[in-house]
């Protein structure tokens, strides 16, 4: 879904109505899966514009004041329910959607899930800005409130943003982090721009939300042109692309069942009408380990509430933490107390065009990184590149205060086991090892029970095994070969008279998977 906003239409807004603005927080956007026009081109570095924007227009938001009747409900999704506004039509489409959900209730119940640490925060800023409470179900529609949820398509997070859009409306994106994910900065942002919508569809609801799915230079022009025809231009009035008009019956479906859900025989998900946690404000490096054992949490749930940090390791720059809510008021100076960690810049090397010729590994190598770094820094879900196509190149990761490690002139020592042993040095990955040992990284991973993605420490002692070589007592030379469509093991094996068995020793493949096109495989030649 894409969502972009004209520079023509921001000016003029801007122009007319514009106010300061005491927020950071900017209006997002996700993915485009439909052509428009050349109207429609997004803000170029101008993410605060896109704010103003949205605050310029929803001058009628105010601070939300407490009222006892929100918190007379024992469960957070009873309180949606009850403030739920938008006129559901008898519609054959939003009958099918009802039907879908009432066989795969455990779709709400996941969601819930995947909502509770996060929901209180939504809801509260939605009756804050007096915005529908349906819009709470939108991420259930769009990824199950899974902050993770992405496609191949580049889309990603709970309302599902595309890199370019996010960056746009100042969604952060990043080697270590992505603002996508970020559930609290993405739901305002996703906010801020339905907002937008909403004052540019005639004050339709449902018009907006089907812009924030379509874009909104279709629901735009659906609108001129029936309005030009002097047709109806309310959303069940426009000709718009049939996944959008499934978009809103699914959307509505779930406030009916949710609103009657006594009506059609389903159990209503239960969450605590409270805050489950609370957001505080970082500047600095910080190493999450240290900052969940000072949480009294396991690693796994200070990322579980804090998705958008990619790695264990914070840059020093300004991000929001989610905490626990019982965490000490003073928590965010005990956090400021915990030791420093530097994290370089995340292009330190600048951005690279792809040529012709071009791989992941060799673009890694070129630049003294790895090809899971890449694919971070550049959220790619595979090693597809294409020509021209312009890549982040990510900086290293680097403790504050050096590291004293003894060093040696032989990279390696032979362990009591008949392994050997490799001293990591600073910016060393698994993936560089493994090129300079002759391993794969699954070889290295397994022998040191390591998780392939596993940031490495200087220092650090690697065991190694000098078999996965090739056994030959010919000379061997190697070289890399980048799979083609229609090859197979055997074919490749035939072509450079060498054995299956060998190119799957030295590559450590699992026979099970099939071979991919651009995959690089590692061949030893007898000279």
């Amino acid at each position: 879904m894409l969502k972009k906003l004209s520079v023509a239409v921001a000016a003029a807004l801007l122009a007319s109505c514009a106010v300061p603005t005491s927020q950071d927080k900017t209006a997002g956007s996700a993915e485009d899966q439909y052509q428009t026009s050349a109207s429609d081109a997004p803000i170029q570095d101008k993410a605060a514009t896109a704010q103003q924007v949205a605050n310029a227009l929803l001058k009628h938001n105010s601070p939300l004041e407490p009222d006892a009747k929100l918190a007379q409900y024992d469960n957070l999704w009873q309180r949606i329910a009850a403030q739920m506004t938008l006129d559901i039509p008898e519609h054959d489409d939003i009958e099918t959607q009802k039907r879908f959900f009432i066989r795969n209730q455990r779709l709400l119940k996941t969601a819930s899930d995947n909502a509770e640490p996060f929901l209180y925060h939504i809801v509260t800023e939605l009756e804050r800005r007096n915005m529908p409470l349906e819009l709470a179900l939108l991420p259930i529609v769009e990824s199950t409130y899974n902050p993770k949820a992405g496609s191949f398509s580049g889309v990603l997070g709970i309302w599902q943003f595309t890199p370019r859009t996010a960056r746009s409306f100042g969604l952060k994106q990043n080697a270590w982090y992505d603002g996508r994910r970020d559930v609290i900065e993405s739901s305002r942002a996703a906010m801020d721009y339905l907002q937008y919508l909403y004052s540019n569809v005639d004050q339709d609801w449902l018009s907006a939300v089907a812009a924030f799915n379509a874009g909104e230079g279709r629901v735009f022009r659906a609108i001129e042109r029936n309005r030009s025809k002097g047709k109806p231009i309310d959303f069940w009035s426009l000709d718009l692309p049939k996944q959008t008009t499934a978009y809103i019956p699914k959307l509505l479906a779930l406030a009916e069942l949710l609103k009657n859900h006594e009506k059609y025989a389903i159990p209503m998900p239960v969450l605590a009408n409270q805050p489950q946690t609370k957001v505080i404000q970082i500047n600095r490096g910080l190493d999450l380990i240290k900052a969940a054992d000072l949480l009294n949490l396991r690693v796994a749930e200070l990322r579980r509430l804090n998705p958008g940090f990619k790695t264990i390791t914070v840059p020093s720059a300004s991000y929001p933490l989610v905490v626990p809510f019982r965490s000490a008021d003073d928590i965010d100076q005990q956090i400021a107390a915990l030791p420093k960690v530097k994290v370089a810049p995340v292009a330190s090397t600048g951005r690279y065009k792809v040529k012709s010729g071009d791989s992941l590994s060799k673009i890694a190598a070129a630049h003294k990184t790895s090809v899971k770094a890449l694919q971070r820094a550049n959220n790619l879900s595979s090693s597809q590149l294409k020509i021209g196509q312009m890549l982040t190149i990510p900086g290293l990761v680097q403790p504050e205060e050096p590291v004293v490690t003894a060093r040696s002139t032989n990279k390696s020592s032979t362990t009591a086991s008949g392994g050997q042993t490799y001293t990591v040095k600073s910016g060393d990955s698994l993936w560089e090892i493994g090129k300079k040992l002759n391993v794969s990284t699954e070889q290295l991973s397994n022998w040191n029970k390591l998780d392939t993605k596993a940031q490495l420490k200087p220092g650090q002692k690697l065991t190694y095994h000098s078999e996965s070589k090739p056994q030959t007592t010919v000379a061997a030379k190697s070289m890399t070969y980048k799979v083609r469509p229609g090859d197979s093991l055997a074919s490749i094996a035939q072509r450079f008279k060498v054995k299956v068995a060998d190119i799957v020793k030295w590559n450590n493949i699992k026979t099970n998977k099939y071979l991919q096109p651009g995959q690089e495989l590692t061949l030893y030649l007898t000279s």
